[in-house]
């Protein structure tokens, strides 16, 4: 546990963190040599838990004093926490804003956590924190249990490291995803395996595959392009056979049946909508369109990227080798036509990608490294070739451990500062940060003090902490790319505009009520002025990220006649009062 007194900006924490990579190294050296000496493998499967328990203890401990995860409640965070609010709230795969509408963003992740905490009775957006740490422990793992099917087990050991190296944590869901969709797919697309080792039946793969795809699915565009590649060099080899070109498209077909409790009624909403708009993609900014090439940078992890790429040319006859290479060239080609769609404004979020090319290159460099491992066994004396290795994995181990500690104290400044629903903030916030003068906690108050609807009601505004800790509906989103593509963003943003420019109180209510869209049952929005409220939003501003934008809406509108109305510090909360 975690001492209560434990700031994790204090020296002592400090230090403590940046010494856990050396003694997690140093364990992992008792433990290969203790395995060795008896003659024993069980190292291999204990050396991924030890990776993911210093992950996992280090979020913990950054974390502590603060129930948000890094990002807190700002940017992405706020839908994740969102869609675990909605799901703790019902178990039906909705949308996270819109009422009526399917879950638009791989659900898995969020639907657990919602679950984990309806059934555990843990406060909804309390779990994207938790949920980070325990992906943090498993992502290792998992890599490991997946990746010792395709190389030996001490090989697939070094290789789950990659979850340290690369750690996505603001997005957990995808950090599973991003070290285990490579070996799935080298046993699903090439029929990969090392020696000794059976397939796994398609219907177990398919599975694994419709998981995969339940929790992030951006990684599966990439599969056409690796396709036709393998076609190709398989032709031009004389190694190409029809046969497992079926039991690959088998696996896949199992895997879409398999995920289609969520794709399907997405699918049947955006053909079904009268205006679909794709505006997730759409979001790009100039640093996010350059190429990965993670092997020319000068530093530590660019030196292994690199000599994972040197081996991979080297060893291009192999067929493991062959099918990196393959994986590896089709995510460029992925990145090239999105910069071609990019011109004629049509983003594919090409640089989702990007992520899998030092994936695939530092798995590379691990099997390089166990070759060469082999090559001083054989040519060296075996004390002075044991030597080597062990000082080799110390350094790699307390290097990923370090990178990893570093970028979590930089990233969890967010998560101590951040504004709590009671309008306080975190225990170990810095001296200088200020709470917010709008919390949501008495917004959400007042809301529910005066709504007498049945069911949840739809709330007109752009508080996100709002929509975060209750499961409101929102009449809409208050950021565009966040949008359902079947909610109609932009009609829905028209009609804001026509109700901000109704002529009486009488018609302004009767709007809320009747539109094409959904009736509105409160609105909580900040003022501008004495006389007007404010709804903010980022509109898309293609090819320059978000642009914020206002629609002004005249005080005078909102009358007791039509609305129950309190004032919550500079935020009004109206909520229409039934009947009227």
């Amino acid at each position: 546990m975690v001492a209560a007194d434990a700031n994790p900006y204090s020296g002592r924490t400090q230090y403590g963190l940046r010494s856990l990579p050396i003694v997690v190294a140093a364990l992992a050296v008792g433990v290969v040599w203790w395995a060795r000496r008896t003659g024993r493998t069980w190292d291999a499967d204990l050396l991924p838990a030890l990776f993911g328990g210093m992950g996992s203890l280090t979020l913990l401990i950054a974390l502590h004093g603060t129930p948000f995860d890094t990002l807190g409640l700002t940017g992405d965070a706020t839908f994740r926490q969102e869609a675990i609010t909605r799901f703790a709230d019902t178990w039906h795969l909705d949308d996270y804003t819109y009422k009526g509408l399917p879950a638009y963003y791989a659900p898995a992740f969020f639907w657990v956590s919602g679950r984990v905490a309806a059934v555990a009775g843990i406060t909804p957006w309390h779990m994207l924190k938790l949920g980070t740490i325990a992906v943090a422990f498993v992502a290792p793992v998992l890599s490991y249990l997946l990746w010792r099917r395709i190389v030996s087990a001490r090989t697939a050991a070094i290789i789950s490291a990659t979850a340290l190296l690369i750690p996505w944590l603001d997005e957990a869901y995808a950090a599973i995803i991003v070290v285990t969709f490579v070996p799935w797919w080298l046993e699903v697309g090439f029929g990969l395996t090392r020696r000794g080792v059976k397939r796994l039946h398609p219907v177990t793969l398919g599975l694994i595959g419709a998981a995969f795809f339940l929790c992030y699915y951006y990684f599966f565009f990439i599969i056409p392009f690796v396709l036709v590649l393998q076609f190709f060099v398989a032709r031009r080899g004389g190694w190409h056979s029809w046969r497992e070109t079926g039991r690959t498209a088998v696996i896949l077909g199992i895997a879409a049946a398999g995920s289609a409790v969520f794709w399907a009624p997405l699918a049947w909403s955006m053909l079904t909508a009268p205006n679909v708009e794709s505006l997730n993609n759409r979001w790009i900014v100039l640093e996010t369109t350059g190429l990965a090439l993670p092997f020319f940078e000068p530093s530590v992890f660019g030196a292994l990227c690199l000599i994972g790429l040197a081996f991979l040319v080297v060893t291009a006859k192999e067929a493991l080798s062959r099918a990196l290479l393959i994986l590896l060239v089709s995510l460029y080609v992925w990145q090239v036509v999105g910069f071609l769609l990019l011109a004629v404004e049509k983003p594919l979020m090409s640089f989702r990608m990007r992520e899998l090319v030092p994936v695939v290159l530092l798995a590379a460099a691990a099997i390089a490294g166990a070759r060469l491992t082999k090559y001083a066994t054989e040519h060296l004396s075996l004390d002075l070739a044991g030597r080597l290795a062990a000082a080799a994995g110390v350094l790699l181990v307390v290097f990923a451990g370090d990178r990893f500690v570093g970028t979590v104290l930089d990233r969890v400044k967010v998560a101590h500062n951040q504004t709590l629903p009671d309008g306080t903030l975190p225990q170990y916030h810095r001296d200088d940060a200020q709470a917010s003068s709008t919390p949501s906690g008495p917004i959400s108050a007042a809301i529910d003090g005066m709504y007498q609807g049945e069911g949840h009601p739809v709330v007109l505004t752009d508080r996100l902490e709002l929509m975060a800790i209750k499961p409101y509906y929102g009449f809409v989103q208050f950021n565009v790319n966040y949008s359902h593509p079947s909610s109609q963003f932009h009609p829905r943003i028209a009609f804001l505009r026509e109700l901000a420019a109704a002529a009486t109180p009488a018609q302004f209510a009767a709007l809320t009520d009747n539109n094409p869209y959904d009736k509105i049952d409160a609105l909580a929005l900040g003022s501008k002025d004495k006389d007007d409220l404010v709804f903010s939003y980022s509109e898309d501003a293609f090819p320059f990220g978000n642009e914020i934008t206002e629609i002004t809406i005249p005080k005078k509108l909102i009358q007791a006649n039509y609305f129950d109305i309190k004032q919550v510090g500079p935020d009004l909360v109206a909520v229409r009062r039934p009947g009227t």
